[in-house]
């Protein structure tokens, strides 16, 4: 038992490590496209441009809607890539494919980061289940390369489509409702509420439908939601780098490495970056991370702060309404996050990756 929770851990880690590289270089890229190109970047060129047509790179607007093209493309493949390297983790090189696949098709539903995480344990079984067909020796040859890729992503990808698509699209918008009905009452009140979601799942279900409500209220008008978007993005990170700042001893060399990366992550807007943390300890810095994103959304909306731009994280708050509260508030969020989980965490054990643990990269197309 303890052995299948370390492989199935092992899966979500390997996933996520391929996954954060491109997150971080999307969400980079976005931050300073709206940093230096101006909060609304993306819609600075006509409708339906693309960075090999009706675009002038040698131009400040052309060069910097350019960045920002970049940056979304990278955040479009950043679940393909999770599921991808999870589902490689548990199949071996015939899983990339449908990984890849229906990783986007998941980010581009409103599946998202759990979604790809789910499908990829899925197309691991098939993919493993499919190496173990008997076929004529005159196709053996086929099957790494042409019959297991397109007989699991389509396999895969209906499953995807029918069983999970449909529902979790109908839940999440009702979701969605809700949280924009909030809007009548109390400021804080829906502050808190998307602060929350936003640090739920970092990048999940739940975190995407807070984050198109707060657009559906932006594009009407509505900008205090927005704050709590951004701000509920940005605090776990920093709140993880304040726990490793506070109880060092109870995180591993590894992690305390990789918490180093979360103050500037988390200044940009990139939650993804804490994902390590919660696939290991979802229980207590999930708790966390929602408290303190709550308190700094409600903060913040409740204080007035406003934002037209729903990206670029610290880069964008000179251009928002009373950035001084929202500055505040999310220093008093982040301490909310880190000092909760420096007290609650259990310390690490194991800090050592033994030959076993490591990522196999061969590259060999043998799929036995």
């Amino acid at each position: 038992m303890a052995k299948q929770q370390k492989n199935f851990m092992r899966h979500i880690m390997t996933g996520i490590s391929y996954m954060i590289p491109i997150v971080v270089a999307g969400g980079i890229l976005g931050a300073l496209a709206k940093a230096f190109g101006g909060w609304n970047i993306g819609s600075a060129v006509e409708a339906g441009a693309t960075p090999f047509s009706n675009l002038n790179p040698f131009t400040w607007v052309g060069f910097w809607w350019g960045v920002n093209k970049l940056s979304s493309y990278a955040m479009d493949f950043a679940v393909a890539v999770m599921t991808a390297g999870a589902a490689y983790s548990i199949a071996g090189r015939p899983g990339i494919v449908p990984g890849m696949v229906i990783g986007y098709c998941s980010s581009q539903s409103k599946a998202g980061f759990l979604g790809g995480l789910l499908m990829a344990f899925i197309i691991g079984w098939v993919v493993n289940w499919m190496k173990g067909w008997k076929l004529p020796k005159w196709c053996e040859g086929l099957k790494p390369v042409m019959i297991i890729p397109v007989c699991s992503t389509f396999l895969c990808g209906m499953i995807f489509l029918c069983v999970f698509s449909i529902p979790l699209a109908w839940i999440m918008d009702v979701f969605q409702q809700w949280i924009i009905s909030l809007n009548g009452g109390a400021k804080a009140v829906i502050g808190g509420v998307i602060g929350a979601c936003m640090g739920f799942d970092m990048g999940g279900p739940v975190n995407k439908t807070a984050s198109m409500a707060a657009n559906a209220l932006g594009a009407d008008g509505i900008n205090g939601p927005m704050c709590a978007k951004i701000i509920g993005g940005m605090t776990p990170p920093i709140g993880l780098f304040i726990a490793v700042m506070l109880k060092k001893d109870k995180f591993t060399k590894t992690e305390r490495e990789t918490a180093k990366t979360a103050l500037p992550m988390g200044l940009c807007f990139i939650t993804e970056g804490v994902l390590p943390f919660a696939a290991a300890d979802p229980a207590r810095f999930i708790p966390s991370s929602m408290l303190g994103s709550a308190v700094a959304g409600a903060i913040a909306v409740g204080a007035g702060c406003e934002s037209v731009a729903g990206h670029g994280g610290i880069f964008v708050v000179p251009m928002m309404v009373n950035p001084m509260m929202f500055i505040v508030a999310l220093i008093i969020g982040s301490a909310v996050t880190g000092v909760v989980y420096a007290i609650i965490k259990k310390p690490s054990i194991d800090d050592t990756v033994t030959e076993e643990d490591d990522v196999d990269i061969d590259l060999d197309i043998d799929i036995a």
